[in-house]
């Protein structure tokens, strides 16, 4: 002891950055470098533990299974224009199967798996009562709207990987493996099919994003997620019959769901990108259109639960 009564030990030195950086984290593990990957990983080990997410899954692979064994058990295939775009293909070359399927998906399955998912990500958050304990980490509310429409479309992008898996794989042991003939009547290797079959895939999933912003929307604005399921999915199926009356034409190039069938443009010889490059924009717009408006009623949500 010092004549004063002062400690004479020497002085603990500040806290390095990195242990500051370690304590903030919450977490014994080391910190993660970057401010976003933290809720990134918490969001999508979650959704790993969910059963919703393995429905989903499960249900989209098994539509390319059953597609391919009902038209190999019936020999017979759907004539050209009927059912969805290249299925009257199919019988011909199993490269079709994935295709078929993805087209099959995009009218009401995948709009239907990505309004779940949206629909979820807050509202399912409120229901359970887990949103105001998610809040009290050290994060904005933006990085965790972010950070959970960035797992809902890695999500969807899982299931739509294994919908193109099992169409190759059931479309070769049904029917076989061609070079595809594209709607120019050129023909492609199987290896260059494959890269427009996964186009194709890249391409649902923009415009599925539109979808989970929109149920992301609902889900900020109510705390359930069956409502903002149905919320979602009313709005997309009133907006589909008002573009079917002619009356409604001028409303049509403004509405995402009008340019789904844009993919068909990857299958001719040359690829006809100015089409595609229209759909994606729209789909950019909406998708951060909404996900935008979601953000700002987010912000301002009183949290209770």
């Amino acid at each position: 002891m010092s004549p004063a009564g002062v400690c004479a030990c020497p002085p603990t030195p500040p806290p390095e950055r990195g242990a500051a950086a370690e304590v903030c984290h919450g977490s014994t593990r080391p910190a993660m470098r970057g401010a976003h990957w933290g809720p990134l990983r918490r969001e999508w080990a979650k959704l790993l533990f969910t059963w919703r997410t393995y429905v989903i899954w499960g249900g989209l692979a098994a539509i390319p299974f059953l597609m391919a064994l009902l038209l190999y058990v019936s020999d017979s295939g759907p004539g050209p224009g009927e059912g969805p775009h290249f299925l009257s293909r199919v019988l011909e070359n199993g490269l079709y199967v994935p295709v078929s399927a993805l087209a099959a998906l995009l009218l009401i399955l995948l709009p239907l798996a990505a309004a779940v998912l949206g629909s979820y990500l807050i509202a399912g958050e409120a229901e359970l009562g887990t949103l105001r304990a998610i809040l009290l980490r050290p994060q904005s509310r933006g990085s965790l709207i972010v950070s959970k429409w960035v797992v809902a479309v890695l999500t969807l992008l899982v299931g739509l990987a294994l919908v193109v898996a099992a169409g190759i794989l059931f479309g070769a042991l049904f029917f076989g493996l061609e070079p595809l003939v594209t709607l120019s009547g050129t023909t492609v290797s199987i290896a260059e099919g494959i890269g427009l079959i996964a186009l194709t895939a890249l391409f649902a999933l923009a415009a599925m994003a539109c979808m989970i912003s929109l149920a992301l929307l609902f889900s900020t604005l109510t705390n359930s997620s069956l409502t903002a399921l149905i919320a979602t999915f009313v709005v997309f199926i009133v907006v589909q019959i008002l573009v079917s009356f002619s009356y409604f034409d001028w409303l049509e190039p403004y509405v995402f769901s009008s340019y789904f069938d844009a993919y068909v443009n990857f299958f001719r010889d040359p690829i006809a990108w100015r089409p595609v490059g229209e759909a994606l924009l729209v789909f950019g717009l909406w998708s951060a259109g909404l996900t935008a408006l979601a953000w700002l009623v987010f912000r301002r949500k009183d949290i209770l639960s």
